[in-house]
């Protein structure tokens, strides 16, 4: 694929979370330097990405990352096989992190969109619930994909309308678990449209709320505005988010792969972010 064809699909794309286009940056830059990209052309093309999703956190501190190897004169090839080697530790830790959180066996659980993040918590956590609801969140399709992964850990899936979250709540969830696109130290997190609802109900019905979130998803400052797409009924179209600034006041449990955090607050959001780029640029990364 070219550097063009890849850019356009990481523009056009409005399926894939934080996480795959993380690794997508990666695979950018990786790209550009096997096509003889020097270290001014690296800084242009990093400049490209990080206007293909304004404010998404892996974007931000990939770019940061490279940005700085540029400008320390590090070798960015050796930087981006460090980058891979921190993506595979970052999920291995994970595991070991959710692998410690007390999950009550015969409790149900509900869950928004389609999260990888969310996907590794049912693989460890999926035989202690007896059901889980899967909130179908328009607009998008993820639904279709959360459905086909998260059914290999738990064995009765629902999937309601996201208009139904109050409803299904009140009969009995133990758990809202969702994934995030960005934790940021403003004070909130991002995920999809429809996520500040679920965690509000949650919260109103003493329904324990957790997110997962790897930590290079943690970034300093906030978002302007979220990214838009046009939502159809009919001939009626409507520009709407397609994500949500949740706070963090909303959240119980916050599980990184440095640790799990009660009621997260913005220096905690700070010190995953910079656990995470030390494993990358530090002296022992």
């Amino acid at each position: 694929m070219s550097i063009d064809a890849l850019l356009r699909e990481l523009r056009e794309d409005t399926v894939h979370g934080a996480s795959w286009y993380f690794l997508k940056g990666i695979e950018l830059v990786s790209l550009a330097l096997s096509s003889g990209f020097d270290p001014g052309r690296i800084r242009a093309l990093i400049n490209e990405l990080r206007g293909v999703r304004p404010g998404m956190a892996p974007i931000i501190n990939l770019v940061y990352i490279i940005e700085q190897a540029i400008n320390r004169g590090l070798d960015i090839s050796d930087v981006i096989n460090k980058l891979r080697e921190a993506y595979s530790r970052i999920r291995e830790r994970m595991i070991e992190q959710l692998g410690k959180y007390a999950i009550r066996c015969g409790s149900s659980v509900i869950t928004i969109s389609y999260s990888s993040a969310v996907r590794a918590a049912l693989e460890q956590w999926g035989s202690c619930f007896d059901s889980l609801i899967i909130m179908e969140s328009r607009p998008g399709n993820e639904v279709f994909q959360a459905v086909k992964d998260y059914s290999r850990f738990v064995n009765t899936i629902k999937v309601i309308p996201d208009s139904a979250v109050a409803s299904f709540i009140e009969r009995g969830v133990d758990y809202a678990v969702v994934g995030a696109d960005g934790l940021y130290t403003d004070g909130y997190f991002l995920n999809k449209v429809g996520t500040e609802t679920l965690l509000i109900t949650a919260r109103e019905f003493d329904v324990k709320t957790i997110v997962v979130a790897e930590s290079y998803k943690a970034a300093v400052g906030g978002i302007d505005e979220v990214y838009t797409v046009d939502f159809a009924v009919g001939d009626v179209i409507t520009e709407v988010p397609l994500f949500d600034k949740v706070p963090l006041d909303l959240v119980d449990h916050l599980i990184t792969d440095v640790g799990i955090i009660k009621r997260p607050r913005a220096e905690d959001v700070e010190n995953v972010r910079e656990a995470f780029i030390e494993s990358v640029l530090g002296p022992g990364g």
